[in-house]
Formats: C-alpha cells, structure tokens, sequence
C-alpha cells in the first residue's frame, strides 16, 4: 500500500472517529423504493423507476444542524433499447439486467434542526434535510441482444450523491423518511456497453442516429421510504 493510500485511509478513520466522539444521538434505519438508471441503454428519463431496492443506514449526530451519514444499498438495475424514445437505441436492441452494490460516507444537513424533546409541536417533529458525500459502486450484470448475443460485466467506480428528503418523528424513538436523489458516477460502463463495441452510433439510409451520449457518465436514482429507530441523548445541545 502507497503513502497516498494510507493518508486516504488514516483521513477517514480519524473523521469517523472525532465523529463517535461527539455525537450523543444516533439513527439506524431501513429503507425500501424504486431505482432506475441513466446511461447508454433504454430510457434517458430521470426517476422513472422500474425497480425495487433497498438498503440501511446509520447516522451520528454532530449537532442539530448536521449528521456523519453512511449506509448500503442493493440496487436492481434494469434497462431495455425497445423502451427508449431514441429511434437509434431501438434499432440497436440492446439490454442490461443487473445490479448495484452501493456504500456511501457523507454529510446529512438538516434545514430546520429538530429539538427531540419538544414533540407537542408539531414544527419540532418534521426536518427536511439533504445529503452528499462520496459513494463506492460495484456494477454487475448482463448485456444481452435478441439475436442472442450476451455479455457479462462487472465493475467498480465512485460517486457523489446527491439527496433530498423530509424525515418526521411519529413515536418517542421513530422516525419515517422520505427521500429521493441522483447519484452521479465517475463511470460510463455500468451498464457493460464500452466493453463490448466502439461505434456508438447506427448507420442507416439517409444518415447517422446517436444512440450514445459518449461525453456524459452514467447516472442512477433512487426514491424511497426508510422507518428509523433513534437511541442516544441529546441533551447537551438543547440544554437539558
């Protein structure tokens, strides 16, 4: 291992440490929604989710405002050139079926902090939030074509997502969360395609039709609902 690698390593073990340090509130959740993928097969539509995944997450809370966030997600991902608008992609006929292993580290920021002992008021209950960080992905699965043609891929990349989401307190030690956002890759093959041919576009009477934005990575999507258990004491920041 390198001197970089060890510094990256050191970096996040003394973040996660400071983190348990001084947080007293701590969340644990699950989370259950649709998924779906931007890239170079099927539809070019944000959210339109044609699959289920899931996934947990732990949060530790730093002060009211913010939170250290991680969490893993299982991700179908699903992708057909017949349903795209893209007249070229239909003519390519290509399709991926797989999956993405997601582990993600960041920030959560919460625009109005929620004091948790004053849960007569309604406005105490209610925090919408947003959260970035970095991701690691594996992308597995397969690319296929009617006329029998199949491969297999699998890689890893890194990320950055980019969520919103609204979380209220329901009982003394439970939560339900709303959240939706985008995850941005450092990767244009998670779905197999630079893998398997380097003409990205089809040929045809009268002219060329793109079927490949070649100048954009691959995105992906997930909205979901997550019921969070919290444990810990808060106190010290409400003065208490």
């Amino acid at each position: 291992m390198n001197r970089m690698n060890k510094f990256k390593i050191s970096f996040v073990f003394l973040f996660l440490s400071i983190g348990f340090l001084h947080a007293q509130k701590y969340e644990f959740g699950i989370s259950a929604g649709g998924t779906n993928y931007i890239g170079d097969v099927g539809r070019q539509y944000y959210f339109y989710h044609n699959r289920i995944g899931g996934g947990v997450v732990f949060k530790n809370t730093i002060n009211p405002w913010m939170s250290m966030r991680m969490g893993g997600n299982y991700l179908p991902l699903y992708a057909d050139d017949a349903q795209s608008d893209n007249k070229g992609r239909n003519l390519r006929g290509l399709k991926v079926d797989g999956s993405l292993l997601e582990f993600s580290f960041g920030i959560e920021y919460k625009f109005l902090p929620r004091n948790p002992y004053i849960r007569h008021i309604k406005s105490q209950r209610i925090t919408p939030y947003m959260f970035t960080g970095v991701s690691f992905v594996n992308a597995s699965g397969t690319l296929s074509k009617n006329n029998g043609f199949v491969h297999q891929y699998s890689g890893a990349n890194f990320g950055i997502p980019m969520i919103l989401g609204i979380k209220m307190q329901f009982a003394e030690h439970f939560l339900i969360a709303f959240e939706s956002g985008a995850r941005y890759n450092f990767s244009d093959n998670m779905d197999g395609t630079n893998d398997i041919y380097d003409d990205k576009n089809i040929v045809i009477k009268g002219g060329v039709i793109p079927t490949t934005n070649t100048s954009s990575n691959d995105w992906y999507t997930f909205s979901s609902v997550s019921l969070i258990y919290t444990f810990g004491d808060l106190t010290c920041y409400f003065g208490f």
